[in-house]
């Protein structure tokens, strides 16, 4: 299965932190709904000329494009071909101009089935390609400004829930969440009926100055914190209630960007006392 993209941070003053391309919504795209496609010139390999020339364009106050040819390139003349003209890389066309959302941050909405005019299954078989330019980008004897050629991987829903998930699906750092851990989905034989006071997570967070945090450093020490330990409700499942801003005690004005987690036994030696599921999602901002 194609790995999805995820968006690490939401915010705009973080969304360049960690990825050149990011989206809202983060992960199971739907490419019949509206798409936001976020690009960060400042994640990009400055060492080459071509995206030199293109950072040096955004820095400078230029227009910047979207082009692009997948699922569907649409053809010269065409109301929403990427170029106009009889050079058309040196003229991009006007419907692809992204919107600036902050220094080097550049984003462009649509919604995928519409705008190529294709249907889902087309968009889930070869995705979204494409990469960004000033409107003029060069090339003809003049030196290339682009990017590196781009991409947003789009899968079919999946419909088996993991067996440790998180709801919501995405929250903000001040938002109530909900752990759920169904033990009897788990796949991982050695963690098969465990007892009702045998089940913890261990969290990892990453917070909007992009500094890590684990409230227990040890993976091995995390049994010994009952703040970690999962709440049996039943029927081979365990909950976990918290709003991650107290639960983590983040100092104001920083919010969370990134939750990791997974179920471990409350005695933790090895690989076979951790769920087979994790948890690894973007938070929102608030």
């Amino acid at each position: 299965m194609k790995k999805l993209v995820y968006i690490w941070s939401l915010c705009l003053a973080t969304t360049g932190l960690f990825a050149q391309v990011s989206t809202i919504p983060a992960e199971d795209i739907n490419p019949e709904e509206s798409l936001k496609i976020i690009v960060d010139l400042t994640q990009m390999d400055g060492s080459k000329d071509y995206i030199k020339n293109l950072q040096d364009d955004a820095a400078s106050g230029k227009d910047i494009y979207m082009w692009t040819w997948s699922p569907y390139e649409f053809p010269a003349g065409h109301p929403k071909a990427n170029g106009t003209g009889a050079q058309a890389w040196k003229s991009s066309n006007e419907l692809l101009k992204m919107t600036k959302e902050g220094p080097g941050v550049y984003s462009y909405t649509l919604i995928p089935t519409e705008f190529y005019e294709v249907d889902a299954a087309t968009v889930y078989n070869n995705d979204i390609s494409f990469l960004v330019k000033p409107k003029d980008g060069g090339g003809y004897g003049d030196p290339d400004r682009k990017s590196d050629d781009l991409k947003v991987t789009i899968d079919p829903p999946n419909t088996e829930r993991p067996s440790f998930y998180s709801f919501p699906a995405f929250s903000t750092t001040d938002d109530l969440m909900t752990l759920v851990y169904e033990n009897a989905r788990d796949t991982t034989p050695t963690m098969q009926n465990l007892d009702p006071d045998d089940c913890y997570f261990y969290p990892q967070i990453t917070l909007s100055d992009s500094t890590t945090f684990l409230l227990e450093p040890s993976i091995f020490n995390a049994g010994n914190n009952p703040k970690l330990k999962m709440d049996y409700v039943g029927d081979n499942t365990f909950r976990k209630q918290l709003q991650p801003r107290d639960f983590f005690n983040v100092p104001p004005g920083k919010t969370i960007i990134q939750f990791k987690a997974a179920i471990i036994r409350k005695q933790y030696l090895s690989a076979a006392d951790r769920s087979t599921s994790a948890i690894d999602m973007s938070m929102l901002c608030p």
